[in-house]
């Protein structure tokens, strides 16, 4: 076998997010590079207006490629759903983005009884990339969609201060709309939510879907030529949280500092 070339890609999000992305790309391409921007300044994307995260996408994209990334990863469902489209027309470079996984209902095996809802940020909800998501994959609505404004804030939070019981007591008032509900999935439509899916499912007592193991099977397909799944060489992962002025200043990290 030849030698592994080694890629470099870059990963962006509001805060931490990018991390349930970043764990399933490491397992099966953990040869790869990586540059990881946390945009905490501007947090939370949900908040924002379009142009906003576009103009703030595109400065962490220019600061990416001055690292010679061979791919970008915009690993928030928010700024997929508003500024992919734009910064494909803008940069050469492929993206990668990843959106609420409403296409579970043609990918997994339901069973009749089976019924799922999902979770996304208040402008994710509204975004038309996501209208035209539900429009494909849920044109006879099977899925019922709500809004959980505070539930990234409260996982930033929870990785911050570790506090479980804090959490948790957070997670029963926020799923409180659930509580009239008969459900068995709940779709997680934001990056941050998987980082606390087994506390999702404990709280609401439904199994959590997440798309991040799909995006990372896209980046292996788009990188596979050069890469050899399940090979280990050495890699490194660079880590920068926009707290300061640019240009992003990046810190080696180990991967088992991932949350």
């Amino acid at each position: 076998m030849g030698q592994t070339k080694v890629k470099t890609i870059g990963i962006f999000d509001s805060g931490i997010g990018g991390f349930s992305i970043l764990k399933e790309i490491h397992q099966i391409a953990p040869q790869l590079n990586v540059f990881y921007v946390a945009d905490e300044q501007y947090a939370p994307y949900g908040e924002k207006k379009k142009s906003e995260i576009i103009e703030r996408s595109k400065l962490i994209v220019d600061e990416l490629l001055k690292q010679s990334v061979d791919l970008i990863v915009v690993a928030c469902n928010t700024a997929t759903a508003m500024a992919i489209d734009e910064l494909r027309k803008c940069y050469s470079i492929p993206f990668v983005g990843v959106e609420p996984f409403v296409n579970a209902l043609s990918k997994l095996e339901w069973q009749s009884d089976d019924k799922a809802c999902v979770i996304t940020t208040e402008l994710m909800s509204t975004s038309a990339r996501f209208q035209g998501l539900k429009d494909r994959y849920d044109s006879d609505k099977k899925l019922d969609y709500f809004v959980t404004k505070n539930l990234a804030a409260l996982i930033e939070k929870f990785y911050a201060d570790q506090d479980e019981q804090s959490l948790e007591r957070s997670l029963v008032s926020e799923f409180s709309f659930l509580d009239t509900k008969s459900y068995t999935h709940i779709i997680l439509g934001c990056t941050h939510y998987p980082l606390i899916g087994q506390q999702i499912s404990k709280v609401t007592g439904l199994e959590t879907l997440s798309p991040c193991s799909f995006v990372a099977d896209r980046v292996f397909d788009l990188l596979k030529d050069d890469l050899v799944k399940n090979s280990s060489p050495k890699s490194s992962f660079q880590f920068s949280k926009t707290n300061g002025p640019f240009p992003l200043c990046f810190v080696s990290k180990g991967f088992a500092q991932l949350p």
